[in-house]
């Protein structure tokens, strides 16, 4: 008998009753301003599918419409590099991945493991970023890169004084490579955690950093992040990303919870790691424990990385790691492009304003949360995390492998 609608009129009728229904207000719609609205449709359209990366030319808002049409928010960032075996292509035995959270010392974690590669000399090439020692392969660019193809670029490219790049963060002198990420450990149960990516178990011999901090320190100091990048940064990305509030943190805090934008960087990072946290080649840390004793967390940075210091290098590597030291130099942690041309093929441009990533080290930012805030955050610590001594151990470190003598 063919298909019937809900009313017992054939389905072809139905639809043929619709036909002649678009029909009938096509006349309208391609008149004035529904003309317009259908014509920006099929140009977003063809954006979307053709060349998305044409958004990112649109001042201040094109990362809106990248972002409605599917594409990644943040632009610049990818999990390409661990998916599947990728990093079976460039990750090598030995080598050092620091994936600490957000906003929870990564930068000075990466310092202060290249510091104790070189045992706090100036080893055999200069620091001049962190970008060029201790590169970042999860991050674009440039738009029209992808992250596998700036692995190539990464070994291939020759900066202006005539030095190839590979020179500073591949060179055959280092005892170990050092890469930085923010990401989690791949697991059982966690398919839907997008950022549960590194290979932690599957590659026994490439040894991982992670360092989590307290979540209510990390808010605010995301917040006072989100203003460090140079505009010619958002430049590059349509306006992403965008500044945050000086004057309330309230919708950032939420998009902070769980089911937040950026919930997952917080709650499933803690959550993921804690398990790892007694495997051999994972050193779990917490920012609260550095801080207090930087000096212990070295001792505890160099041994698992197994790097002996004598008396004297220690006090180097202490002094280069302090945030004095790294105050006073802070064009080493601007984050340059060497692989993007637009930003100066030897770093005259960075992703971050001078002196930014260094100089609030341990001041979570100057806008403050409420009690009822703290309240949330903490009954949301104890219904999502459980495990008591991952809540203490999340809120103020000192409970987990990592902690300090």
């Amino acid at each position: 008998r063919g298909s019937r609608g809900p009313d017992n009129t054939p389905a072809a009728g139905k639809r043929t009753a619709a036909g002649a229904g678009l029909r009938g207000l096509l006349p309208s719609i391609f008149k004035g301003p529904g003309l317009v609205v259908v014509l920006v449709a099929v140009a977003v359209g063809s954006v979307a599918k053709f060349q998305p990366s044409l958004f990112f030319k649109i001042p201040e808002v094109g990362f809106i419409p990248w972002g409605m049409t599917g594409g990644a928010i943040p632009p610049y960032i990818t999990y390409d590099v661990w998916e599947g075996k990728n990093h079976e292509s460039w990750l090598k035995d030995n080598d050092v991945v620091i994936s600490t959270g957000a906003k929870s010392g990564t930068t000075w974690m990466l310092y202060c493991t290249h510091q104790i590669r070189v045992k706090g000399q100036a080893g055999p090439k200069p620091f001049v970023d962190v970008m060029f020692s201790t590169p970042w392969p999860e991050i674009l660019q440039h738009p029209a890169h992808t992250a596998m193809g700036q692995i190539g670029m990464m070994h291939n490219t020759t900066l202006r004084d005539g030095d190839n790049l590979s020179e500073y963060w591949n060179n055959a002198e280092y005892p170990f490579r050092i890469f930085k990420s923010h990401y989690a450990p791949r697991q059982q149960g966690k398919a839907h955690v997008k950022s549960a990516v590194l290979p932690v178990r599957e590659r026994r011999n490439v040894k991982f950093v992670a360092m989590a901090r307290n979540g209510l320190e990390v808010v605010r100091s995301f917040n006072q992040f989100l203003n460090m990048f140079r505009d010619e940064w958002r430049g590059t990305w349509g306006g992403f990303p965008p500044r945050a509030s000086e004057d309330d943190i309230t919708e950032l805090f939420h998009q902070w919870l769980p089911a937040g934008r950026h919930g997952e960087r917080w709650w499933e990072y803690v959550a993921c790691w804690w398990p790892f946290r007694d495997d051999p080649n994972v050193l779990l840390l917490h920012y609260a424990d550095m801080l207090a004793d930087p000096r212990a967390g070295i001792r505890k940075l160099a041994a698992f990385v197994g790097v002996d210091l004598t008396p004297a290098e220690f006090e180097d590597v202490a002094e280069k790691c302090s945030k004095e030291y790294m105050v006073a130099h802070p064009s080493h942690f601007r984050y340059l492009l060497p692989l993007n041309p637009d930003f100066g093929n030897n770093g005259e441009l960075g992703i971050i304003e001078l002196g930014g990533m260094v100089s609030k080290r341990g001041k979570p930012g100057k806008l403050k949360l409420s009690e009822a805030q703290k309240e949330v955050w903490s009954k949301t610590e104890e219904d999502i995390l459980q495990d008591p001594a991952l809540v203490k151990w999340a809120r103020e470190g000192g409970s987990s492998p990592g902690a300090f003598a």
